[in-house]
């Protein structure tokens, strides 16, 4: 059995687009070298029967866990017991939220070794707009205050969306910040992004934004320079949602394709109204023409700097 593993967690709710994202990883890590298990948190039995055939069909470990083995925990917060919840022979593992996709080859990130106790995690976007002024800005920092962060943490407050981490570390990083959530979580936005920033900094290892791509940095013509292997749909709308900016169709053919051919899912799919998608439609070109205002420049230099110096490299040339 592998050593390394690509893993989900989901609640029905987005099982559907964490299997779309499975398949990938399947088809884009190699067999000998890594498992890919999606697993599920108090999924009723109709569904976990239909998961479990077409995961097997497809190379795919589907293992379901109720509630009360995450403590009763959101499934959300399932990656702070991935410790408990993985089987016994994985010693790391890449960790992978569900409104993801992945378009590259997973084992030049799954071969790289890790130091015991340590974990890879890209900064999140927001900390990079940290120290501008503009409402966005402003309110980041009034939030990464809210947990007693100064400037030069906020600016290393990274996202928990991938997490490439040493399986025995992520066990006392796990309890530890599920601990945190019990204090902070009326303060939480983001709540295991934040409880894991206050526990998990000083064993998080930079990583490339080829890892955890964030969609909208296609509005500011970041993917070529970048070259992503996972993208991240960090807000909503999501692809299997509609056809919207800042993607193309080719973000959402796989979910049409997955439906297609496994058409048993087609209720696990949310789907928006028609008028839904036209506000949206308004609202992401607006996000659009925002986000290219707000984020070039000074912002984007960040970036590339930030990419440089990363400690997890992306593989490419154009990423190094």
């Amino acid at each position: 059995m592998p050593e390394v593993c690509v893993c989900y967690t989901s609640d029905v709710g987005y099982l559907f687009p964490s299997f779309v994202s499975a398949l990938q990883a399947r088809r884009n890590s190699s067999r000998a070298l890594t498992d890919i298990l999606l697993i599920g948190i108090d999924i009723d039995p109709a569904t976990q029967k239909i998961f479990s055939r077409l995961c097997e069909q497809n190379d795919i470990v589907f293992l379901c866990y109720a509630a009360r083995d995450i403590e009763h925990a959101p499934a959300m917060l399932a990656r702070l017991f991935l410790d408990d919840l993985l089987p016994s022979p994985y010693e790391r593992f890449l960790y992978v939220d569900g409104d993801t996709q992945i378009r590259g080859d997973l084992d030049r990130l799954l071969q790289q070794p890790l130091a015991e106790g340590t974990f890879g995690a890209v900064t999140d976007p927001m900390s990079f707009a940290v120290g501008d002024d503009d409402p966005a800005a402003r309110s980041f920092l009034e939030h990464f205050s809210a947990f007693g962060f100064s400037d030069d943490d906020a600016k290393q407050y990274f996202n928990s969306g991938v997490l490439y981490a040493d399986r025995a570390g992520w066990g006392r990083i796990g309890r530890e910040a599920w601990e945190k959530f019990g204090l902070f979580q009326s303060k939480t936005r983001y709540p295991d992004q934040d409880v894991l920033n206050l526990v998990g900094r000083d064993h998080r290892l930079s990583m490339s934004f080829s890892w955890n791509f964030p969609i909208f940095f296609r509005n500011i013509g970041l993917d070529p320079i970048i070259a992503p292997c996972i993208y991240h749909f960090m807000s909503s709308p999501k692809p299997w949602d509609a056809n919207l900016p800042p993607w193309d169709v080719t973000a959402s053919s796989p979910y049409d394709e997955i439906t297609g051919t496994f058409p048993e899912l087609a209720s696990y799919r949310k789907r928006m109204s028609a008028g839904r998608w036209f506000r949206y439609t308004l609202q992401q070109r607006y996000k659009r023409w925002l986000e290219r205002r707000e984020w070039s420049g000074e912002r984007v230099q960040r970036i590339l700097a930030y990419e440089q110096n990363a400690d997890i490299k992306s593989g490419f040339k154009t990423g190094s």
